[in-house]
């Protein structure tokens, strides 16, 4: 129970720091384009569990949660970072940016990934709070006038053990409109 208020905790702090982050077997998020539905998924890295539904924050939709060396375990979520953002993803970064300056966070953009839903905007975040020092990593994109965000987070320490993981989940990020199903989570 201790482990599940310091992950409400944490999942309320990624929260914040996307503005507006987003259970079920397949959890999903449809968007409608133009009367079209379409999926915005990701496969997450293997035998990671999804966090309980119950237990995540509102705007938080859907987490994944491996397993670290420590209380603060590695985790990914997918969300939508404004629902109706008409400017370019690089003036919704420079809003990224600020956030996370007003805030102390170091944050810097990494420039782009290529990911099978298109080319994303890539940038990290650092930070420290109760449980140490922690590094997120953010593939962000735009689609259907919403900015996507896919965010994997860990202790900074660890960060480098999960890399290959979260390098492969970022690039995992897809919009698909035929409602194909594959191992993977996503926001329909």
């Amino acid at each position: 129970m201790k482990i599940m208020k310091k992950l409400r905790k944490l999942f309320l702090f990624f929260c914040l720091l996307t503005s507006s982050t987003l259970h079920t077997s397949e959890p999903t998020l449809l968007q409608n384009e133009a009367h079209k539905t379409y999926s915005v998924k990701f496969t997450p890295p293997p035998g990671w569990r999804f966090a309980e539904a119950n237990a995540l924050p509102p705007k938080v939709k859907v987490m994944v949660v491996g397993k670290g060396s420590y209380t603060f375990p590695p985790s990914m979520n997918l969300g939508v970072g404004s629902e109706h953002f008409t400017g370019t993803l690089k003036e919704y970064l420079k809003r990224v940016k600020s956030i996370n300056d007003a805030k102390g966070i170091q944050w810097k953009s990494l420039g782009t990934l290529q990911t099978e839903a298109g080319t994303a905007s890539l940038s990290q975040a650092d930070m420290h709070n109760e449980w140490g020092d922690v590094r997120m990593m953010h593939a962000m994109i735009k689609y259907d006038d919403k900015i996507y965000i896919l965010t994997a987070a860990s202790l900074k320490d660890e960060f480098p053990v999960f890399y290959k993981d979260f390098f492969n989940a970022l690039k995992s990020l897809r919009i698909e409109h035929d409602g194909s199903s594959q191992k993977s989570i996503c926001l329909k």
